[in-house]
Parts: C-alpha cells; sequence; structure tokens
C-alpha cells in the first residue's frame, strides 16, 4: 500500500435499489419478531430494564463484528460528529417511545401508527436530502393519512394514548433514517449501528438500581435472541440506506404488517378490529402504490 493512500477512503451512496429494497425488506422482518420477544418480556421487567438488555445484547453482537470490518479506529472515525449526536437524541426519543407503546398496546395497534414514519420519511427525504417526490406520491402519503384517520376513532383513551405514543415515536424513527441516510455517505454502517445503543447503555443505567428484577436463565437467552436479531437488523437497514434513496425504501416499511397480525393473534389471541384492519390497509396500500409506479417508471426508462 502507498504511504500517500488514504486509509479511511470517502464511503459513498451507491445507486444498487434492487440490494437496498432486499436489505431493507430483511431488516424490517427481523423487527416484528424480535418485538414479540420484547412484549412478551414486559409482563416481567420493567421499560428501563428490558431498554437496557435489549441494547446491551445489541451492542455486545454488533461491536464483535468490528474487528472484521476494518478495527475500531476504521470504523469509529466519524466525520459528521454534529449530526450524530442530532440523530443519537431523536433515536432516543424514539426508543424509550416505542418501548413505553409496547408495555400498554396491541402489536397490531402500534405497527398500523408506526408505519406512518415512512410518509414521513418521504417528506423528510425531500426536505433534507432534496430528494425528488413525484405526483403519485403525494397521492400515497395523502392516502396514508386518510388512512391514520381512519385507524383512530373514538374510543378507549389507552388506545388514544398509544396511538399518540407511537405516532410521535413514528415521527422520530423517520427522521432518524432520513439522518441515517446522511451518515452512510461518510459514516461506517457498524458505527452508525453501534452508537445508539452505547448512548442508550449509558442513559438508562442509573435509572436500573429503582427497577431491576433477577433474570431467569431462559428469559436471559430471550434477550440473547433479541440483541441477534434487532443488532442484525439495524445493520442491513443501515446497509439499505446507502444502497437506495429514503423516498424508494419508504413502502417497504409495510412488509412487516402480515407478520405481525400472525404474531399477535398467535401469541397473545389478538384480532384487530375493522377500523385499524381498514387503518392499516389504507395506509399499506398508499405505499404499495408508490412501489409500483415507482417501478412501473424504472421500467419504462
Amino acid at each position: 500500500m502507498s504511504i500517500t493512500q488514504d486509509p479511511f477512503p470517502k464511503r459513498q451512496w451507491q445507486h444498487r435499489p434492487l440490494v437496498g429494497v432486499a436489505l431493507m425488506t430483511l431488516g424490517l422482518a427481523l423487527y416484528p419478531l424480535s418485538d414479540a420477544i420484547i412484549k412478551h418480556l414486559m409482563g416481567s421487567y420493567s421499560v428501563p430494564q428490558t431498554t437496557f438488555l435489549r441494547a446491551l445484547m445489541r451492542f455486545l453482537f454488533l461491536i464483535l463484528l468490528v474487528p472484521w470490518q476494518g478495527g475500531f479506529r476504521h470504523v469509529f472515525t466519524l466525520k459528521q460528529q454534529s449530526i450524530h449526536a442530532i440523530r443519537l437524541g431523536i433515536s432516543l426519543a424514539q426508543t424509550y417511545a416505542f418501548m413505553l407503546a409496547f408495555s400498554i398496546g396491541s402489536l397490531t395497534t402500534i405497527y398500523t401508527f408506526s408505519y406512518t414514519s415512512s410518509l414521513c420519511m418521504a417528506l423528510f427525504g425531500v426536505l433534507y436530502l432534496k430528494e425528488t417526490i413525484s405526483k403519485d406520491k403525494w397521492i400515497a402519503i395523502i392516502l396514508g393519512l386518510l388512512g391514520v384517520l381512519v385507524a383512530i376513532r373514538p374510543g378507549l383513551s389507552s388506545f388514544h394514548l398509544v396511538a399518540l405514543i407511537v405516532l410521535f415515536g413514528a415521527l422520530c424513527g423517520a427522521m432518524n433514517k432520513v439522518l441515517m441516510r446522511k451518515l452512510a455517505k461518510t459514516e461506517h454502517s457498524l458505527a452508525i449501528a453501534i452508537l445508539p445503543n452505547l448512548i442508550l447503555l449509558l442513559i438508562t443505567f442509573p435509572f436500573l438500581s429503582t427497577c431491576w428484577t433477577p433474570l431467569n436463565l431462559f428469559d436471559v437467552g430471550l434477550f440473547g435472541l433479541i440483541g441477534l436479531l434487532t443488532g442484525l437488523a439495524q445493520y442491513t437497514i443501515a446497509q439499505a440506506l446507502r444502497f437506495a434513496q429514503a423516498t424508494l425504501l419508504a413502502p417497504i416499511d409495510y412488509s412487516s404488517f402480515l407478520w405481525v397480525l400472525l404474531l399477535d393473534f398467535s401469541w397473545w389471541g389478538h384480532i384487530p378490529d375493522l377500523f385499524t384492519l381498514l387503518g392499516a390497509t389504507l395506509i399499506i396500500g398508499s405505499n404499495l402504490y408508490i412501489l409500483t409506479c415507482t417501478n412501473r417508471k424504472s421500467m419504462r426508462r
């Protein structure tokens, strides 16, 4: 190697949309299963303890990958520190919003409203990343918002509380993904995935002394499985955002809904009501419409 060669070359976005879609689909398929395990464990453990242990297991899994990705110096050479700081704060708010929602709401309800993240993601992609958005995408966004209004109907106050918490988390999640796309131009995907877990560990640790419950061996294994699933999901999503635009990947968020329905029914016997399913159908359909239009335009080109 020449002594003048840059050991830390500039990382670039790559226009490989099929790779990006495949990685995003894989990452999102892993989350419903891990979320179902989390909701199960929250019957025995507090939100801070569950959040801490989930972050710890993800951190341990991801940190083991660093030596195979060029070492600590290569992975953690950060060139956009200010954006990292903003993103970490947003990621922290997103995580606690969803963890609180998991403790009081059903998977179907939570995922229905979390899918609004893709609508926000498309808008943030235009405003922040200067990506273009077509008339078709605007139509889909309006239909998606209509789906949210259908799903939030007069009913129990606890349902509205879950909806508001998840909508806040979805907004944070959209901005988080857009910032990940911004960081992916210069930062290593492992650094993007590891740093939020490190911050969660540091922030949550002081609260454990008042809410810690001893774990049995089986639950330790479940937390380990959560770390493996979500750590892999975080890394694949970070990689996906390097290969494809945020506006293209936004509709893929909805591929996990069938898994959510299956897990909610098989694990807790929960059957979603008509309004929730109708709202989810509008939200998911609006984004499948985006995907269809995008594919049609790509084939014409």
